[in-house]
């Protein structure tokens, strides 16, 4: 059924399918390397958070192939497929570069060189952002399509972009921990603090609500608008409540 599945989407976007997998690949052998090296930063492996951002961005560069099927505008498809993949592989390799060196690639202003390639890293998002408003734009103009569906893909988008936002807020910060610095203990592989609040929460929900959102649109409020409104106002709100509860400096467990 993966195999099948994956030749649909090779077939939907190639760039996007192929690039998607050689995350993967990529992730595993990080994996495997956490093995190997066993330099922490913050208390984690230093290869976790490479992990992490590979895993995540081969989840959205096939879930934006595969919904870009659905797009009439074959040139808009193109370009958004190029951008992307430019932008978030520029974004993988500055966090592998720096964590090859046992630095933090994020909120790390401690030298100026270190300070400009998160300020890359900055652009970068904000460039991708661009891509995925005109995603939004072109889903807005689509006609022909199921309307619980559709409804529910430009909500995942919405709230994807809201979570993109939250990331210069942690950005401004130079940290993602509320009541407490970076590095406190978290939950496994995540990270999220077990005792202070934490802003990468909301930013996890938000940024996959593209995939809950679509997914539900399409297998179970396809024919019901009024449904996948109800249910993605809802998914907006128990995911913003993640976001001020940790700027209140509280546990997500206790949010629990």
């Amino acid at each position: 059924m993966m195999k099948s599945w994956y030749f649909e989407l090779v077939r939907r976007n190639r760039l996007l399918a192929y690039s998607g997998l050689i995350c993967f690949i990529i992730c595993l052998g990080m994996v495997i390397l956490s093995f190997l090296d066993g330099r922490q930063l913050y208390g984690v492996n230093i290869w976790n958070k490479p992990i992490k951002f590979y895993l995540s961005i081969a989840v959205l560069f096939w879930t934006t192939g595969w919904l870009m099927n659905d797009i009439s505008n074959r040139k808009a498809v193109r370009l958004i497929s190029i951008g992307t993949v430019i932008c978030l592989a520029g974004e993988l390799v500055i966090i592998t570069f720096q964590a090859f060196q046992g630095k933090a690639s994020h909120f790390n202003v401690s030298s100026p060189t270190d300070g400009i390639l998160f300020g890359i890293m900055g652009i970068l998002i904000f460039v991708n952002s661009l891509f995925y408003v005109y995603l939004l734009i072109l889903f807005a103009r689509e006609k022909g399509l199921a309307k619980g569906y559709k409804v529910g893909v430009m909500l995942g988008l919405i709230i994807f972009l809201i979570g993109g936002y939250e990331g210069y807020i942690m950005a401004a910060r130079l940290s993602h921990t509320v009541g407490a610095a970076d590095g406190q203990e978290g939950i496994f592989f995540l990270s999220w603090a077990k005792a202070y609040g934490d802003l990468r929460i909301f930013h996890f929900f938000a940024l996959h609500g593209l995939q809950v959102l679509s997914l539900a649109g399409w297998y179970i409020f396809r024919h019901n608008p009024k449904g996948i409104w109800a249910f993605g106002v809802l998914y907006i709100i128990l995911s913003s409540g993640t976001f001020w509860y940790a700027l209140q400096g509280k546990s997500f467990l206790g949010f629990l």
